[in-house]
């Protein structure tokens, strides 16, 4: 089932879940959803002083309400966190929550048994389960996993209540900053003490995480009554680009059934439509989820992720050429997004002949705006091979390798594509810092 799972969502919305004794997690990539996400973020990573490409969004696909910061630089929210957002402000406030805890070095200053969560540990469990996407064997992260260094549980941190004051305080700054009503930080903190009353005897992980107290609500509370921002003030642009990534991740980790039961046919609404084409292509309907798609971009002919969401449809579907189109066309609109290039990419290697040199180019550039995208580095080490490049194909595998930990697979790699580079070349001096990279990942283990 899992690996029928993977197939499915692989091409748009890559859900890679992996296991290791008690701790199991699934991530999300989505270009939509993480676009949206950053949105909302990098205007809060600003306001704080902090350059947002130095800081990390990952969604995990978790039920629960709960968010938090681990490794240094790296913010992971939950789809139950956004799935019950019903206003913008409320993720704004969360996320400049999570933001006071870097701003703060909060995680610097944590526990010894914390060391275990920095970010090598974490990449070992985030970019190691990418290597279910790159080889279609979901197993393959389970085992690259185990392999990998320890980590704490799925709550990385418990913060003292100094350090969730401190966070609080800091992300009314960054609201004000901002011009945003805090308003949205008090209907999170109601909506997790009522899921906590719910569940007496197996508290919500954010409250785990993040201890609640009546007095950080009242002094939120405090704070807004005295601001001169009016209350449930944001954004307004911010309203459906989270209706959107609601309706779309309701679509795809739900049921086709409650997803229309959640948005029915009488809502022609952009989210509604959006998430009936998630749940008719799941029930392979493909007449009406592309019926959808088309109203969505008769309406919005310059979305990327419209054209990006029907290519998906079509690929899945075995109809490559039309869905080659469509990725084309997102491609355009939006011409820097890693993730829709390497899935305009797989579409092309799966046409073959003429498309192969347009799969290395578009990779290349995918790799070049994100290097840390493991499935990236396996797809352009296959159009390599394709294309007759043996010797780029091997150092493509190499930087795979070396993101999940592999760092057998990272040197062997590394100096088969030694044996056909010319030394003193880019590609050659890179296949040599890999090299050492994985001495000394070697060494770091043994060390453990």
């Amino acid at each position: 089932m899992l690996k029928t799972f993977f197939q499915s969502l692989v091409a748009y919305l890559v859900l890679v879940c992996f296991s290791a004794q008690a701790f199991a997690v699934s991530l999300i990539r989505d270009a939509e959803i993480e676009h949206t996400l950053r949105q909302f973020a990098d205007p809060i990573f600003q306001a704080a002083g902090l350059k947002p490409s130095s800081i990390r969004l990952f969604i995990v696909r978790d039920s629960s309400l709960n968010a938090y910061v681990a490794g240094g630089a790296n913010m992971f929210i939950h789809t139950g966190l956004i799935t019950a957002t019903t206003t913008p402000d409320m993720l704004l406030g969360v996320m400049a929550h999570e933001t006071g805890h870097i701003a703060g070095g909060h995680l610097a200053k944590g526990s010894e048994k914390l060391k275990n969560a920095q970010m090598g540990t974490i990449m070992t469990f985030v970019l190691g389960a990418a290597a279910a996407v790159a080889t279609g064997k979901p197993d393959a992260a389970a085992a690259v996993v185990t392999g990998g260094q320890s980590l704490v549980g799925r709550n990385f941190l418990t913060f003292t209540r100094t350090h969730e004051n401190a966070a609080d305080q800091a992300a009314l700054g960054m609201l004000s900053k901002l011009g945003i009503s805090a308003s949205g930080m008090v209907k999170v903190f109601e909506l997790l003490q009522r899921n906590e009353r719910q569940h007496v005897g197996s508290r919500d992980p954010y409250t785990r995480t993040h201890p609640l107290s009546s007095e950080r609500i009242e002094a939120v509370r405090s704070n807004i009554a005295k601001s001169s921002i009016p209350e449930g003030k944001y954004p307004a642009s911010l309203d459906m680009p989270l209706q959107r990534m609601v309706a779309k991740l309701y679509g795809f980790i739900e049921s086709p059934e409650r997803t229309l039961q959640k948005y029915p046919l009488g809502n022609k609404t952009v989210p509604a439509r959006l998430a009936r084409a998630v749940a008719y292509y799941k029930r392979a309907d493909l007449k009406n989820s592309l019926a959808e798609m088309d109203s969505l971009i008769t309406e919005a002919p310059k979305d990327p992720f419209f054209y990006e969401l029907k290519g998906q449809i079509l690929f899945e579907n075995r109809r490559g050429k039309e869905a080659l189109a469509e990725y084309e066309m997102a491609s355009k609109l939006l011409p820097n997004q890693p993730l829709i290039l390497t899935d305009l990419a797989r579409v092309e290697l799966e046409q073959g002949g003429k498309y192969i040199a347009s799969a290395v180019s578009h990779l290349e550039k995918s790799t070049s705006l994100d290097n840390t995208n493991p499935s990236s580095w396996r797809w352009l080490a296959t159009a390599y091979g394709k294309a007759g490049n043996l010797s780029m194909s091997s150092l493509a595998l190499a930087e795979e390798s070396l993101l999940i930990g592999n760092h057998k697979g990272a040197r062997g790699h590394a100096e088969h594509a030694l044996d056909g580079l010319k030394q003193g070349t880019p590609a050659a001096l890179r296949a040599n810092d890999i090299k050492l990279r994985a001495a000394e990942m070697k060494r770091e283990i043994e060390d453990e």
